[in-house]
């Protein structure tokens, strides 16, 4: 009897084979894969380039504006103008500072815990990697994918070329937009399509308009007018309608985020309306006929010349392979037609015009040509992978493999090793999946060969690893401690600027101890003028030559101290000018009155014997106007008129004069050199307060859009269930 007990419950405890099957079909276990196929290739990019994802403009613009961010949540204000940062001061018409986004100021407030600039920008991005993966294996799974197909969705979602070589090194803003548009769509469609809260679309759609960067929000707006249109088509008024309540969300989210750089644009060089081809930054169908060669490079226009130096139009070395599956994969394509249409949508914009008004490099949008193509791939592979793969669509998964390397070839004939070895190895893979045994087996399709695929792709990602190890934008070389950075200016007086040719600092990193760069300048937390901007006020920037990122022209210096009387430096509330040495500054320049200079290795800094109050007040008015200043902040100047001349007079203040400002008295003047804030007084205000006050263009309208968006919100929240049964009653036919 107990040898049979023994012997009954021995034959009830899962064999190794058992448990083996179990593990795999956990639900857990394949985006668990997914995610560790996201980790171990971020692992072989940091072991060839360890500063891969703190490159370029994460060096220059996203990590100090992020320590910027901080700085000010720490002391209790979200400032939305700095007047010290001159053209890179306004916050809210730069857009990607994401003042409004609780995601955005958890990162900033990061950089003050994390010592290491290098180490807390690789954390953040392969944070922002991992949710796109999971996203993506959501939005897979909602439409009808196996979970390991799903799995190998979200991986190969992560690793196209726009997002490899240039959001996750640089751009930092497009891969936080499109990780969260994967989150939003798996929001939008689990309420539109099954009913459930639409809380998660309206968390994530907010953080992926607040972030400030366009195209995520472009692609928001095709994908919620194609899930309209396709209610719409399908006679489905419930779903119409949650889909139009999303949509209107997200609209008037959009017109809160972006109005102020709309109506701010007139003064910039974002002012233009034409729509043109200059081919920088958008692809031809060619290029994409080379998109499943993962070291395949074309002739894309960038910052780098006619040559693509990376694989940029990289899409998924998968793609040969939807012509393996078999019909059960193919029959239900309307159930994929929102996916299908974004891909068609996204695509036209990649091949369309590279300029279209504000609107530049629709290579951006490649991302989400990825993130379509591997859902539509993992859905129809779900549905009609062939148990037993025929030679006729295994030798035409081949040709198709190899006729993408032959063109990736004809674009760069000198790149013939690498994409050799690259389409070979890709073969190879392709016959493995096809051909061995394992995954030929029954049930293997769902399991087994999505499996394999995944860790085939990481092979077959090897070559490209090796061959372009970093992003084809630059590397400035910038310090990772923090300290360091934050100690340069520990000597300098607010109110900083740099003349010259910044960029020389990166082939010396050790002259960072002298100078900074670009918003770096914000670790020091004091105004700075030479700070990074994305929309530069064209007739300042103009007088000093001045570019996006805080470099000049030589003439900037004689600019800044030409004028004896009212020196420019003495208009911009100036105390220390950082003169960097080089071409057309190797002597050293002609010390001010009222300046004292020092020599360094790298620079010579300029600096104040009397410094001024910071930028933002009045510097200068006109002979026999006199005021008395009472009050003044980030964003206003309230100032007592104590005299003015029977003429008139005007008062000039070291703020830019951007669209939005105006004034309780007095009116607002021409700008003074073109580009300084003025007020024009008379006999009249002579006694009177004057309250100067900057508030975004548009502000009343952005501010309904912001209250009406979350009203909407939470109405919605509180009320779609028993609107969904109302519309529902009424459109329900009679038995």
């Amino acid at each position: 009897m107990q040898h049979q007990l023994v012997e009954s419950v021995s034959s009830a405890e899962p064999t190794d084979d058992r448990r083996s099957v179990a593990l795999w079909r956990h639900p857990l276990t394949a985006p668990a894969a997914a995610a560790l196929a996201v980790l171990v290739y971020c692992g072989l990019r940091l072991f060839k380039e360890p500063r891969f994802f703190f490159w370029d403009d994460t060096q220059l613009g996203a990590f100090g504006q992020w320590y910027g961010l901080g700085s000010r949540i720490l002391a209790g204000e979200l400032t939305i103008m700095s007047p010290g940062a001159w053209q890179g001061g306004n916050y809210l018409a730069e857009g990607q500072w994401g003042l409004w986004n609780p995601l955005t100021w958890l990162v900033a407030l990061g950089t003050h815990v994390v010592p290491g600039a290098t180490a807390y920008a690789t954390a953040i991005k392969i944070a922002f990697l991992l949710v796109l993966c999971l996203g993506v294996y959501l939005v897979a799974r909602e439409y009808g994918a196996t979970r390991w197909w799903a799995a190998l969705a979200g991986f190969s979602s992560t690793v196209g070329g726009q997002t490899v070589f240039m959001d996750a090194p640089s751009w930092v803003t497009g891969l936080q937009n499109v990780a969260l548009f994967a989150m939003s769509w798996w929001a939008l469609k689990r309420h539109v399509d099954r009913g459930l809260s639409p809380f998660p679309f309206l968390g994530f759609a907010y953080l992926l308009v607040t972030f400030g960067y366009i195209f995520g929000v472009i692609e928001l707006a095709m994908l919620l007018i194609a899930t309209l249109v396709d209610s719409v088509i399908r006679r489905a008024p419930v779903k119409a309608l949650r889909v139009l309540i999303l949509g209107v969300f997200a609209a008037l989210l959009t017109v809160f985020v972006y109005l102020p750089g709309i109506l701010t644009s007139p003064v910039t060089s974002r002012s233009g309306s034409e729509i043109q081809n200059d081919q920088f930054l958008n692809m031809d169908l060619g290029d994409l006929a080379t998109s499943p060669i993962v070291t395949a490079v074309s002739s894309v226009r960038g910052y780098w010349g006619d040559l693509l130096p990376v694989p940029l139009q990289y899409v998924t070395w998968l793609l040969p392979l939807l012509v393996i599956v078999g019909r059960a994969g193919w029959r239900p394509l309307r159930s994929i037609a929102i996916p299908l249409a974004l891909l068609a949508l996204t695509v036209a914009f990649i091949i369309g015009p590279s300029v279209i008004g504000p609107l530049r490099y629709p290579a951006r949008m490649m991302p989400y040509v990825v993130v379509a193509v591997v859902i539509v791939f993992a859905v129809i592979a779900s549905r009609g992978w062939p148990r037993e793969v025929s030679s006729r669509r295994l030798w035409l998964a081949v040709a198709l493999t190899a006729g993408s390397g032959w063109l990736a070839w004809a674009a760069q004939p000198d790149s013939w090793w690498w994409v050799a070895v690259a389409t070979a190895l890709q073969i190879v893979l392709i016959v493995i999946a096809t051909r061995w045994r394992r995954l030929t087996s029954v049930g293997a399709g769902q399991v087994a060969v999505p499996a394999f695929l995944l860790i085939a792709s990481l092979v077959a990602l090897a070559p490209q690893v090796d061959r372009y190890p970093s992003s084809p934008l630059g590397n400035f070389n910038v310090p990772s401690s923090v300290a360091l950075m934050r100690d340069v200016a520990a000597d300098m007086d607010p109110g900083i600027m740099t003349v010259g040719d910044v960029y020389s600092l990166q082939s010396n990193p050790e002259s960072y101890g002298e100078s900074l760069i670009a918003n770096l300048w914000y670790l020091t937390e004091k105004d700075a003028a030479s700070v990074y901007t994305v929309l530069p006020f064209t007739t300042f920037a103009n007088a000093l030559c001045l570019d996006l990122r805080g470099a000049t022209c030589p003439a900037a210096f004689d600019e800044l101290f030409r004028d004896s009387d009212q020196p420019l430096a003495d208009d911009m509330a100036l105390n220390t000018v950082v003169v960097i040495k080089g071409p057309g500054l190797r002597s050293i320049p002609d010390v001010p009155t009222g300046w004292s200079i020092q020599e360094g290795e790298y620079t010579w800094t300029l600096r104040r014997d009397t410094p001024v109050d910071s930028a933002g007040g009045v510097v200068r008015a006109t002979s026999g106007t006199d005021v008395t200043t009472i009050a003044r902040d980030d964003t206003s100047v309230t100032l007592r008129i104590d005299a003015a001349p029977t003429s008139g007079g005007s008062v000039v203040f070291s703020r830019l004069a951007w669209p939005g400002y105006s004034s309780t008295g007095g009116r607002l003047d021409s700008p003074e050199r073109g580009f300084l804030l003025a007020l024009a007084v008379d006999q009249s205000d002579v006694g009177e307060t004057i309250v100067v006050t900057f508030r975004p263009p548009g502000w009343t309208v952005e501010v309904i859009a912001a209250s009406s968006a979350a009203l909407l919100a939470i109405a919605w929240t509180l009320l779609y269930r028993k609107v969904d049964r109302s519309i529902g009653r009424r459109y329900r036919r009679p038995a």
